[in-house]
């Protein structure tokens, strides 16, 4: 695809860069950090500012959070910056302090584009009934609602209070935002671009809950493990939303409601209901970088029960890569859930891919 065509009713503004570094790959350790977790010297140093969140429209109950934007020293006040939203961003993993080296190095090596990277924190809890459950493992485009209209405004103000030098200006080109996160945050981050591409188009997640993690109320009972893998299991190939799915006859999605086009999950449900067109040939314009270890999270599980981490992160790439998605998938021999020696060692290589072909606004 070349800049300004259009892949299953979306344009683009980037273009196809090809298949360099697509593929599924079986990886072992021993594991070692990538050179540019360590700045280099003489490497420009980005800036970082910090503030929390205090309430929200979308997610009413969520509590008072952290969030962290890395501005780095390229990035040009008033020109529109392409982003990275990190979930988990000021939790757990650290990401909010390791990262900003890796940016600062491969923008200084011209790599990646001058990217400012918003590190969210989650909503609080974990799992099914937790706040950042409903926000990371709900399979729709609310969390990419919220970044949208809450999140990445709230970055821009709070940089022009903090630091009026270094305000910051998003893109609203989707081909400019990207997403990433690991185990829950990485299924949020893949729904961010699933359902609303017209708001972000790449996605990193590590050992990404692709499994079943919501109450069965919900639209999709078995949670992400229906984007790769619906029941009855069919070994020979996956058969989930990423195969083939329902959607709307009359264009792109470019809400976060659950509508009627949504949910179908065979061609004869989707087809009974107006409105609604079968997709079976024409992609959304995602690139998506995976990551998984044979030591994952229920990785020895039967697939009935839809809590392989393994499992459902091979079934992803292969939905993607049948589907002909550009879709790197790595799985590590021996490694664990969101294992950071696989995480360290191959972050700088997974921006880079991820950012191939896109071109910043003139």
């Amino acid at each position: 695809m070349s800049g300004g065509s259009a892949v299953g009713g979306y344009s683009s503004s980037a273009d196809d860069p090809g298949t360099d570094g697509d593929g599924i790959f079986q990886l072992s350790g021993p594991f070692k950090a990538a050179p540019e977790f360590q700045r280099g010297a003489g490497v420009p140093q980005g800036d970082v500012v910090r503030f929390t969140i205090a309430s929200s429209t979308i997610f009413p109950n969520a509590p008072e959070r952290k969030v962290a934007a890395y501005v780095p020293k390229q990035y040009v006040v008033g020109t529109k910056a392409p982003v990275m939203v990190v979930q988990d961003g000021t939790d757990f993993y650290g990401f909010d302090g390791a990262f900003p080296a890796v940016f600062d190095n491969l923008i200084a090596q011209d790599k990646i584009p001058a990217m400012v990277v918003v590190f969210a924190g989650n909503g609080g809890g974990d799992s099914v009934g937790s706040e950042r459950g409903l926000e990371y493992d709900t399979v729709s485009g609310l969390y990419a609602e919220w970044a949208d209209k809450e999140l990445l405004p709230a970055v821009e103000a709070a940089t022009l209070m903090q630091k009026p030098d270094r305000a910051v200006t998003f893109t609203k080109d989707p081909e400019g935002r990207g997403s990433l996160g690991g185990s829950s945050g990485g299924a949020a981050s893949f729904s961010m671009a699933w359902w609303r591409p017209d708001l972000f188009r790449r996605v990193i997640t590590f050992s990404g809950t692709y499994v079943s993690q919501v109450p069965k109320t919900s639209p999709f009972p078995n949670g992400a493990w229906i984007y790769h893998d619906q029941d009855p299991y069919v070994e020979a190939a996956p058969n989930g939303l990423v195969a083939a799915f329902c959607e709307s006859s009359s264009g792109p999605k470019t809400t976060s409601t659950v509508e009627a086009c949504d949910t179908p999950l065979s061609e004869s449900a989707c087809l009974a209901v107006s409105g609604c067109a079968w997709n079976t040939e024409n992609n959304k314009p995602l690139r998506v970088w995976l990551e998984a270890g044979t030591n994952d999270n229920g990785a020895t599980g039967a697939p009935s029960g839809h809590r392989n981490f393994k499992l459902a992160n091979e079934r992803m790439a292969q939905a993607l890569q049948t589907r002909g998605y550009h879709v790197h998938f790595d799985e590590f021999a021996g490694a664990g859930h969101v294992d950071q020696g696989p995480l360290r060692q191959t972050l700088p290589a997974a921006l880079t891919w991820l950012w191939r072909g896109f071109k910043s606004a003139p």
